[in-house]
């Protein structure tokens, strides 16, 4: 090859050293956006996991809630409903946590770490924490969460009666045949047998009517009962203490009317007073009759002391 030809070469090389450089550039780059947009994806997974976990953690909580409402139905009160809720859930969670399909890196875990009742007494409060990781995205987050207990069983009635039999229920009432009636008088509580055949809710209803005074329209006490709805209380269980069997707490509670038998006459003019937690207690306190409705064959009473009265408004 001759002086000409070398320099031909020469400047052909160099020629390509721009076109090398540029496909060097070309393929950096995309390699620099390909690694954020991959961490943006494991971000979004990351994140999807997390609020599909929080959206789940209620409906799975009332679900177990609710389970253990029923065994203390059929079984009897427990010693520490906090802590059986809170190992039932976990398992629970647990559960549904080995059966879910995780690929790619991705973890999911969620400890249960407390629950408690809420300032409001119609709320249990579940505490948890979330941890979900894939590759080198992670994600920890302590969560508190609000389950209303409207809608579960209350068990309460069913402990307290359980020595003299197990009431039925029939749709979303409570039917306590003699078992009250026997309750009571084995307290020696005089008049008690106009709760034979005495009727409760059974589900959890939070009463519409505020302030609670409204009641003193007998029309709207009439339409509580009916209803069935529950009341705040300061002197009723809360609702875990309930699965305990007990019928007052130190917590903010719930309580609701107990109604005895409807009656022929309007003789009855004292009789223990209809509040579940009254009744219920070692030591029963009486109340004044009050006729909410009456129609040609049979009047309809509850009996409530005076303090119960001036919650509920009615002075009749």
């Amino acid at each position: 090859m001759d002086e000409k030809g070398y320099i031909v070469s020469s400047l052909s090389f160099l020629l390509m050293i721009p076109a090398i450089l540029l496909v060097f550039i070309i393929f950096t780059v995309n390699n620099i956006g390909t690694e954020p947009s991959s961490i943006a994806i494991q971000s979004k997974n990351v994140f999807y996991e997390v609020n599909d976990l929080k959206n789940n953690i209620p409906r799975i909580s009332k679900k177990v809630i609710n389970e253990i409402s029923m065994q203390v139905i059929d079984r009897g009160a427990v010693n520490d409903s906090r802590e059986v809720v809170k190992e039932k859930l976990q398992l629970k969670i647990n559960q549904i946590l080995a059966k879910s399909e995780f690929n790619d890196g991705l973890r999911i875990n969620c400890t249960v770490l407390s629950v408690e009742t809420g300032d409001d007494p119609f709320i249990i409060q579940i505490n948890s924490t979330i941890h979900v990781s894939k590759n080198t995205v992670v994600h920890e987050e302590n969560i508190s969460q609000n389950i209303s207990i409207e809608g579960l069983p209350d068990c309460l009635p069913f402990i307290v009666c359980s020595e003299f039999g197990k009431p039925e229920i029939i749709e979303d009432k409570i039917y306590y045949n003699s078992y009250l009636f026997e309750f009571l008088n084995n307290k020696n509580i005089s008049n008690s047998e106009v709760y034979i055949n005495a009727t409760s809710p059974f589900l959890i209803k939070k009463c519409p009517y505020h302030p609670y005074t409204v009641h003193g329209n007998l029309l709207n006490l009439k339409n509580c009962i009916e209803n069935g709805y529950y009341h705040e209380s300061n002197d009723g269980a809360c609702y875990l203490c309930r699965l305990e069997g007990k019928n007052t707490c130190p917590h903010y509670g719930i309580e609701t009317f107990i109604i005895p038998q409807c009656m022929k006459n309007s003789t009855f003019i004292m009789a223990p007073c209809s509040i579940d937690h009254v009744l219920f207690n070692k030591t029963s306190f009486y109340g004044m009759g009050i006729d909410y409705y009456q129609n040609n064959l049979y009047y309809y009473k509850i009996f409530l002391d005076n303090g119960h009265r001036l919650k509920y408004g009615i002075n009749h």
